[in-house]
């Protein structure tokens, strides 16, 4: 979903974009499997490019707990390989991370806040962190959490309020969860104007806003005029979840804010964009 964004923004600032996938075909990508580090060779060899927006990873936090070797292959090892390759041909690296480094006891984080995981998931994306910062020097780090957007293909947070509640299913929502909602098409724009003006180091892109995930539930569900009385807010730990969450999470945006000049989107402006594309869509 966020690659799909980048490269509208990409385009729209006429910029050749080259995109790839893993296991989901998508018209005019190449499959590249991150694990393998000859392919990412190969796939540098070929395009060579002037910068590199790597959302490739394995976010699912609960079958990371399960799969740490595949976890930290994809995520780590994975973005060593692109990192090297980047650093090879002086191509621009934008790598994503998440709040998911720290722990959740103090949240929202800074971009200078000590980070603490507490999952295999979170534990992988700040290895990754780390070795790209240790092989390119000028690579660029953007931390964000809940990013969603009206996607059919995509199972983000606001597609799955919209599928279970306008089939009438309750949702039990954790109400001890905060993050800060990021509006995907924000998240690329963003993205795009940092790399153009040559940032590096670590920046937090996230939405304005600090919410729990089911006050985040319910306003999703007023925006498709949908009940928001089937979001049904529950502890974190009745969901019996594998993998640990950093409850009190979330980014902070000052240093984002000063970078471009102007505030990070407010929610109500992200779900007033959001609900002009699902209704385009309808």
């Amino acid at each position: 979903m966020v690659g799909q964004a980048l490269t509208r923004v990409l385009e729209s600032h006429r910029y050749e974009v080259r995109g790839t996938y893993a296991s989901r075909p998508a018209e005019g990508r190449t499959r590249l499997d991150l694990t393998d580090a000859a392919q990412v060779r190969d796939y540098f060899v070929r395009v060579q490019p002037q910068a590199v927006f790597l959302t490739a990873a394995l976010t699912h936090v609960d079958y990371c707990e399960g799969h740490p070797e595949e976890a930290f292959r994809i995520n780590a090892e994975g973005a060593k390989s692109v990192a090297t390759e980047a650093a090879r041909y002086g191509s621009k690296l934008v790598f994503y991370s998440t709040d998911y480094v720290f722990d959740g006891s103090d949240g929202p984080y800074d971009e200078g806040a000590q980070p603490s995981p507490v999952s295999v998931y979170g534990k992988s994306k700040l290895e990754a962190e780390k070795t790209v910062q240790t092989i390119l020097k000028d690579a660029l780090i953007l931390r964000t959490t809940v990013v969603f957007g009206w996607d059919r293909s995509s199972k983000n947070f606001a597609m799955q309020v919209y599928h279970e509640l306008q089939a009438g299913k309750p949702m039990r929502v954790p109400e001890d969860q905060f993050g800060n909602p990021t509006l995907v098409d924000y998240l690329a724009e963003a993205s795009v104007r940092l790399f153009q003006q040559g940032t590096h180091g670590v920046v937090n892109v996230v939405g304005k806003d600090l919410l729990s995930r089911a006050d985040f539930g319910k306003a999703l569900a007023k925006v498709f005029g949908l009940d928001p009385a089937l979001v049904q807010p529950v502890a974190t730990s009745a969901l019996q979840q594998r993998a640990q969450r950093p409850l009190r999470g979330g980014l902070k945006t000052e240093k984002l804010s000063q970078l471009l000049g102007i505030q990070s989107m407010p929610l109500e402006e992200a779900l007033k964009r959001l609900r002009r594309q699902w209704r385009a869509d309808v």
